[in-house]
């Protein structure tokens, strides 16, 4: 009899443990393993099964609640990390002001980021820059809501993240968008290019060897060969990642993106204009919402020929899938009124529904199949250059050179002016230098200068010497 009430009391108490711990269930320990190494959705069941005897736990609602953040679950979130944060749990306030920005609810993000740094100073914590500069974006992006544009957002569609640029179908006028196999030009493979029309220029983003991604450019030759990478002018490249550029059809207006200052979270959009007088960009401008939030957005682009834009964001995507929005680009910015508007101005700010975005009775069937129309077709470039010969005969390719001395002395009459250029922008720079400098400073870029200015005063009548001989050889080669 004793024997068998040891085997019943074994018995109950597995069942008791098996309720607890059901079978195949996970420990606390291993749910908290995998919580530190990202695996926040195989963690959460453990979480959630543990809170029910301890309720007001503050750990287990913070490891709880950053689950549901991690599984995009916000409002079931924002309940377990405000109970951690009312027990001190240090980084609840972190998570809760990351919640908050979500959601753009930008005011008690900056509360609950101040409440970090304040528990973190408690605790004889380092603060670390990076919440300095979560305050920041998170009160530009405040003042950003109160000014979203009024644009009208007339599709969308998701696709892969790593061939989005597929899916642009521009007129040949505005331009191609692609990687480097896609524009047949000797780039980085694991870029995103924009080529102009002419198909004589190629604009990308790629690693700098002391900096993040910067944008740099290059030129095709008159032999077809293309010229060495160099980074653009000044204006638009900074300590941080710059990429996705893409020109309107002026040259000069530029759209990139860029996750540096004055970006609201990850990448975001931005238009500056290429100053002709010094070769220099003007100081770059955040586009601002929609197109803006504080997930990554790039890649914008405008067809001017059918008055249309693209531009890709992951907002709200899950990994490996990016949206990309078309839209009527506004010949001059129009912001929303607050104070008129019916839907919420967050709703607007983060696109969630494109309809929201559309005048009484718009209709964008006619303009949509207007760009499923548009075929890739081979663009015809302008020619590299015009060569008159003799009596109205010109050239306008190497291959229609008769005398191989006539096209060497041609093309070294454009080499000779590539390097005129190339000195006349060192001399820009090294004058920009002299003015502020002084003493044995100011005497060496006083050397430099003269010595460029010597060296261009007999390279600027070369180029016209060379083409004046390759002239008179290919003449008399003609004859013969």
């Amino acid at each position: 009899m004793r024997i068998f009430n040891i085997i019943k009391y074994i018995f109950a108490a597995a069942i008791t443990l098996s309720t607890i711990f059901p079978s195949g269930a996970l420990t606390l320990d291993q749910a908290r393993k995998l919580y530190k190494e990202g695996k926040y959705k195989e963690a959460a069941p453990t979480f959630k099964e543990q809170l029910k005897r301890k309720p007001n736990d503050g750990s287990l609602n913070h490891w709880y609640g950053v689950c549901l953040l991690h599984e995009k679950k916000y409002d079931e979130a924002e309940k377990y990390l405000k109970t951690a944060a009312k027990r001190k749990v240090l980084e609840s306030p972190h998570y809760l002001a990351d919640l908050y920005m979500t959601q753009y609810r930008f005011d008690e993000a900056i509360e609950s980021y101040k409440e970090y740094t304040e528990a973190l100073s408690k605790s004889k914590k380092q603060i670390p820059d990076s919440i300095e500069t979560a305050i920041a974006r998170a009160r530009k992006a405040k003042l950003m809501l109160q000014y979203v544009e009024q644009v009208q957002i007339i599709d969308s569609i998701i696709v892969d993240a790593d061939s989005f640029f597929d899916h642009y179908k521009m007129t040949p006028e505005s331009g191609r968008i692609g990687s480097a196999e896609a524009l047949g030009v000797d780039i980085p493979e694991n870029v995103i290019a924009y080529m102009p029309q002419r198909g004589d220029k190629v604009f990308f983003g790629q690693p700098s060897d002391e900096k993040g991604y910067e944008l740099y450019s290059r030129n095709k030759l008159l032999d077809n060969s293309w010229s060495k990478i160099t980074p653009l002018p000044d204006g638009v490249n900074t300590p941080n990642n710059e990429a996705y550029p893409f020109f309107l059809n002026d040259g000069v207006t530029l759209y990139f993106a860029s996750d540096g200052e004055g970006s609201i979270g990850g990448y975001d959009i931005f238009i500056t204009r290429l100053n002709l007088e010094n070769n220099t960009y003007l100081k770059p401008e955040n586009v601002g919402m929609p197109f803006n939030s504080i997930y990554n957005d790039y890649m914008m682009a405008v067809d001017e020929m059918l008055n249309i834009g693209w531009f890709v964001s992951d907002r709200e995507q899950i990994p490996g899938k990016v949206t990309i929005y078309l839209f009527i680009p506004n010949e001059s910015k129009q912001t929303y009124n607050l104070d008129e508007i019916k839907t919420d101005i967050k709703s607007l700010a983060l696109i969630r529904s494109i309809r929201d975005s559309w005048p009484e009775n718009a209709n964008y069937t006619d303009l949509l199949q207007q760009l499923n129309n548009i075929k890739e077709i081979e663009v015809k470039t302008r020619p590299d250059f015009v060569f008159a010969v003799q009596n109205g005969k010109r050239y306008t390719s190497l291959d229609q050179f008769v005398s191989d001395e006539a096209r060497n002395l041609f093309v070294k009459s454009a080499e000779t002016r590539k390097n005129i250029l190339d000195l006349e922008a060192k001399l820009a720079e090294l004058r920009l230098e002299y003015t502020p400098s002084q003493g044995t400073t100011r005497q060496r870029l006083s050397a430099e200068i003269h010595a460029l200015e010597e060296q261009l005063l007999k390279l600027y009548p070369q180029p016209e010497e060379y083409e004046n001989q390759a002239r008179k050889v290919e003449i008399e080669s003609s004859k013969q």
